[in-house]
């Protein structure tokens, strides 16, 4: 018995549908995994931030001496970690790894380019809502904080958000602006920027 075009085609919708929900439920799956890991992740970063370097001690040892350029780097899990950035406007709070690969995008944001301690910090991350997923609701005055290692915070304001082409390296890179947050849009084509200033410098202004 033949089957009727119509009848094959409702057989595909129906198996393209599982497909769209099995792919769905998987993504959802690896973000909430995602979050639980960078949420442990964050309290061990945090204790040793705690017990090797005060923020308060550091931050009065910075008006009487320089900072490395260099941040210093925490080895925790087999990985290294620069840091802690939170985003109060979204409700994160996520380790940073020290440097970036598409593997260790799954597990956390990871430092791209630059530091904080030079000014051109650049930090990505994988558009999972428990990571960087929510970036492009930020705005402008939303505040940033990321931590490093040695326990400095370093505090700013979102200035503007853009959505970049991925070739566009130098834009991100070399921006002219302290602290770079970025993110793909869903399905890769682009990338959701947030350019943010530090915020002692905009008040200064």
């Amino acid at each position: 018995m033949r089957k009727s075009p119509g009848f094959l085609c409702i057989l595909l919708g129906g198996v393209l549908l599982l497909a769209a929900l099995g792919l769905f439920g998987y993504n959802r799956y690896e973000d909430a995994h995602a979050g639980a890991e960078a949420e442990s992740v964050v309290e061990d970063l945090e204790e040793k931030i705690d017990a090797g370097h005060p923020a308060a001690d550091e931050q009065a040892d910075n008006s009487t001496e320089m900072l490395s350029p260099e941040l210093p780097v925490v080895m925790l899990d087999d990985y290294e970690y620069v840091g802690v950035i939170s985003i109060p406007a979204i409700g994160i709070k996520l380790p940073v790894m020290s440097s970036w690969s598409y593997p260790k995008l799954k597990i956390s944001p990871c430092r791209q380019f630059g530091s904080s301690r030079t000014d051109d910090l650049v930090i990505a991350a994988h558009n999972y809502e428990s990571h960087f997923g929510k970036l492009g609701s930020l705005s402008a005055g939303d505040n940033v904080i990321f931590t490093d290692m040695d326990g400095v915070e370093n505090h700013y304001t979102v200035q503007k958000t853009d959505v970049l082409d991925p070739t566009a390296v130098d834009a991100v890179e070399h921006s002219g602006y302290d602290l770079v947050l970025y993110t793909c849009t869903y399905g890769g084509k682009t990338r959701i920027v947030v350019f943010c200033d530090r915020a002692e410098a905009n008040a200064a202004n």
